[in-house]
């Protein structure tokens, strides 16, 4: 079976009303969140990302500051921060990555998804067309689900999308997904293989290791039983937990490197 090297690049910093992070909890405390992208490297040399971080920090910062005030701004300085120039510190030129998996549809998630000119976009299928087809606009609000991003992958990256099921346990070898929710309805887990055993990426339904060992939902969610069934098949199926957005994973991991190479 194919293994993978795991490492996380950070982007960006945010201050988050506690309630955000925990539901219903937290409501006098603000809390920090680290923002990551993760590129997976396959023991044959092959490069893969989950998610695309931020493309350009201004287009979402209103809407930001407009939900949680000043104090929440997304601290990411462009020149030096910007996606482009770290891949290519990792030594990574975008067209040169072979598959893109997005966790979900948010701006931080994906806005970067044209960068990349020959990867394929692997999303939930279920996700995928409740994100196009939202019982409610609401759900679905543009810049933050943004809309030139879904309409190039409806157009010119058509062909490279691919959609899985809501169980999908190996889309190449050593990489699957299925489909958790709770966060938004295009929200799925991705599950990656190592020498350490499975690793999983549950997107922004679990931000923090905290929500995972307490049993505690987050409280930026669509539903909220779909977050606790999250927490306990992540519980029953991760080696390794990856949490997007707890500024502990790089306490734990100082270089970043979750899973090194063979």
């Amino acid at each position: 079976m194919a293994t993978y090297s795991i490492k996380a690049v950070k982007y960006c910093e945010q201050s988050v009303p506690g309630a955000q992070m925990f539901y219903m909890a937290r409501w006098d405390e603000w809390l920090e969140a680290d923002f990551f992208f993760f590129i997976l490297r396959r023991d044959d040399g092959k490069v893969m990302l989950i998610d695309t971080g931020i493309r350009d920090v201004e287009e979402i910062q209103p809407l930001v500051i407009a939900g949680v005030g000043e104090r929440g701004r997304f601290r990411m300085d462009m020149a030096t921060q910007n996606i482009p120039l770290l891949l290519r510190r990792e030594g990574i030129d975008p067209a040169e990555v072979e598959y893109v998996f997005l966790t979900h549809l948010h701006y931080d998630h994906c806005s970067n998804v044209p960068l990349f000119p020959n990867a394929k976009f692997v999303l939930s299928r279920t996700g995928w067309h409740r994100t196009l087809d939202p019982p409610h606009p609401s759900l679905v609000p543009d810049v933050l689900f943004p809309r030139d991003v879904l309409a190039y992958l409806i157009n010119e990256a058509r062909d490279r999308l691919i959609l899985v099921d809501d169980e999908a346990p190996e889309i190449i070898p050593g990489i699957g997904a299925f489909y958790i929710g709770g966060h938004t309805m295009c929200s799925q887990a991705i599950t990656v293989q190592t020498k350490y055993g499975c690793a999983v990426f549950p997107g922004d339904t679990i931000f923090y290791y905290e929500n995972l060992e307490k049993n505690h939902p987050v409280g930026l969610a669509v539903d909220i039983v779909q977050c606790y069934q999250a927490l306990e098949r992540v519980r029953a199926v991760a080696d390794i937990f990856v949490p997007p957005h707890d500024p502990l994973l790089l306490k734990r991991y100082p270089d970043g490197v979750i899973v090194g190479a063979h």
